[in-house]
């Protein structure tokens, strides 16, 4: 709170966001609980120039040794938002990502297939960093999830059947010819990718290990993919999203047949769990709608109430905020309907 609301090290974004709050966010905030007096400022993130989002305690972002990388959202809800991230919390939020997966027995040296969106996307950005970090050489296709929603939206089933066997035959082609040991793919494409049967038979002799995320799996289709498709492959389920810089593996050690959970790298990338009608978390074990929050020196980002609803469960580590499980989206989401698409 001091540093992103000091005039001296804040950013010019909330400085003048802290113009209309009826509290003094140095003085009143001092829990988790206590981020919900702010106002939900996300929305603003679709037409906010970026640099009025960077702290001034950074300098001149022209005396950074790298300038921000810069992200967006899906664009599920409407026009992307956008973000950015420095240095210092790209490393520590990745470093965290990287131990996870460590958990989960991926292996330095292995080679990586990244069947996620680049471009603007974290998602691609995290995937390719990531392999570079296990010493694995990274393998990526074209891939662009706004074009798959736009035409869902508009009912061109077609359409839509022919840009998923495009983006099939890109993943064919890397795996027939390379070694891949590690695949990032999105629960959709996964399912069309097992149509293809010689394609299941090249992943099971190929792929140690299968990451998926970006839209909802369920655990039918998760048990029936680890159990009877792929049974020699370490599925490991991710949640991520661009609004807290962080993407989640599930937490390791969990039964077979039961929901992944999600603890988040609190207390830099919080959820809290609620009932929206009345903004106070679920009790344990009951579905609500997630809040997020991300408190970093890059970026402020609390009470952002989410578009997905998922199960509340106690951190893993005991740490503030809450894990979650059997994340699903909503059907709507302020106006707009969600569409999860391809990604």
């Amino acid at each position: 709170m001091a540093w992103h609301f000091d005039p001296r090290t804040g950013s010019p974004f909330w400085q003048e966001q802290a113009k209309s709050l009826d509290f003094d966010p140095r003085k009143d905030v001092r829990s988790v609980a206590d981020l919900s007096l702010f106002p939900h400022v996300v929305d603003e993130l679709r037409n906010v120039r970026l640099e009025d989002l960077v702290p001034r305690g950074y300098g001149p972002l022209e005396a950074l040794p790298t300038p921000p990388v810069v992200g967006e959202s899906g664009g599920t809800t409407g026009a992307p938002k956008r973000v950015f991230v420095l240095p210092d919390v790209r490393e520590q939020s990745w470093a965290w990502y990287y131990h996870r997966l460590v958990e989960h027995g991926i292996a330095t040296g292995d080679n990586w297939l990244g069947v996620m969106p680049a471009g603007p996307h974290m998602a691609g950005i995290l995937a390719q960093d990531t392999a570079q970090r296990f010493g694995g050489i990274f393998y990526t296709l074209d891939f662009d999830p706004r074009w798959a929603k736009l035409v869902i939206g508009r009912g061109a089933v077609d359409e839509m059947k022919g840009y998923v066997t495009h983006l099939v035959n890109q993943v064919e082609w890397i795996l027939q010819s390379q070694d891949i040991r590690v695949m990032v793919i999105t629960p959709p494409l996964i399912e069309a990718v097992c149509q293809r049967s010689h394609l299941v038979d090249l992943i099971n002799a190929k792929v140690n290990t299968v990451i998926y995320g970006g839209t909802s799996m369920d655990e039918d289709t998760r048990h029936l993919l680890r159990t009877e498709v792929f049974p020699r492959v370490n599925f490991v389920s991710i949640f991520g999203s661009t609004m807290i810089f962080c993407a989640m593996p599930e937490r390791p050690g969990a039964p077979a047949g039961e929901s992944p959970v999600f603890d988040p790298p609190s207390p830099f990338s919080m959820f809290s769990v609620i009932d929206p009608a009345t903004g106070r978390n679920v009790p344990y074990g009951e579905r609500g709608q997630m809040v997020t929050h991300h408190i970093t020196r890059n970026l402020f980002l609390p009470n952002n109430l989410d578009r997905d609803t998922g199960i509340r469960h106690p951190h893993r580590l005991g740490y503030p905020g809450d894990a979650v499980s059997e994340i699903k989206p909503v059907r709507e989401f302020g106006d707009t309907a969600v569409i999860e698409g391809v990604y």
